[in-house]
């Protein structure tokens, strides 16, 4: 089974083509798209049809927030744990064929702070925390199961950063420590590669370049799943192509 996870900015607009092409590509099994949104979501269920990847769920608000997709090749039911706040950036599925429980995830970062008009909200760090609260249940519901959770996570530690490391950094190593596998470090243990980069505009030309970069996507396996992992990969010439601002991530499982 190969898998991928891409975060495809702010729903792609002009770009969509451009990401459908990069996913056909990769040729992957299962996909879990993050920042997708209601204005392109039936343009894009449409395109990754015609890839085969014709079992679809998301749910975007007609509010245009950030959503996840996710779409395989072969059939899945949506599992009954939700969340109640953040709902779009979360999908719990089960996939019968595989015996594979997954979960395809968004996680708010520190600064996403979400106030209504009347003032009344949440914070960007306490729906974060929320959020990851969450999937540490997840995690510790289907930790002796086949089970994977991934998407953009918003997070990472030292070693995966070349600024300071992103806030609440420690619920990453509390979902190592419940025993899942982060795929592409348990494969390449000493190798620093970033998904996404801060970046800020030059003096000398106004333009805006790469500054510091962290691992923000992942794709975390079970310890069943550990001796059936066979690969995993970034794919960053689509970040400095410019059809995202995150790199594509691929791995392949033995199932």
């Amino acid at each position: 089974m190969r898998l991928a996870t891409w975060n495809i900015q702010r729903g792609g607009g002009k770009r969509i083509p451009a990401i459908i092409s990069e996913i056909a590509a990769c040729a992957p099994d299962v996909v879990c798209l993050t920042e997708v949104t209601v204005k392109n979501l039936s343009k894009l269920k449409e395109a990754l049809s015609e890839q085969g990847l014709s079992y679809v769920s998301a749910f975007c608000p007609e509010t245009n927030d950030n959503s996840v997709l996710l779409a395989s090749k072969t059939p899945f039911s949506v599992s009954g744990e939700k969340i109640g706040r953040d709902a779009e950036r979360w999908i719990s599925a089960y996939f019968e064929q595989q015996g594979i429980n997954l979960l395809c995830v968004h996680i708010p970062g520190a600064t996403d702070a979400k106030f209504a008009a009347d003032g009344f909200g949440i914070s960007g760090e306490k729906r974060k925390k929320l959020f990851w609260e969450s999937v540490i249940e997840y995690a510790q519901i289907y930790k002796d199961g086949r089970s994977i959770i991934m998407g953009d996570f918003n997070t990472g530690l030292k070693e995966d950063a070349e600024g300071t490391p992103f806030k609440l950094s420690e619920f990453m190593l509390s979902l190592r420590e419940i025993g899942f596998l982060d795929v592409w470090r348990y494969l390449n243990p000493e190798a620093r590669e970033y998904t996404w980069y801060w970046r800020r505009k030059s003096k000398e030309d106004g333009k805006l370049h790469n500054h510091n970069g962290f691992r923000l996507d992942y794709i975390f396996v079970s310890p069943s799943l550990q001796r059936e992992i066979l690969s995993a990969h970034h794919i960053h010439q689509v970040r400095e192509q410019g059809i995202s601002d995150h790199s594509l991530l691929v791995a392949e499982l033995r199932l």
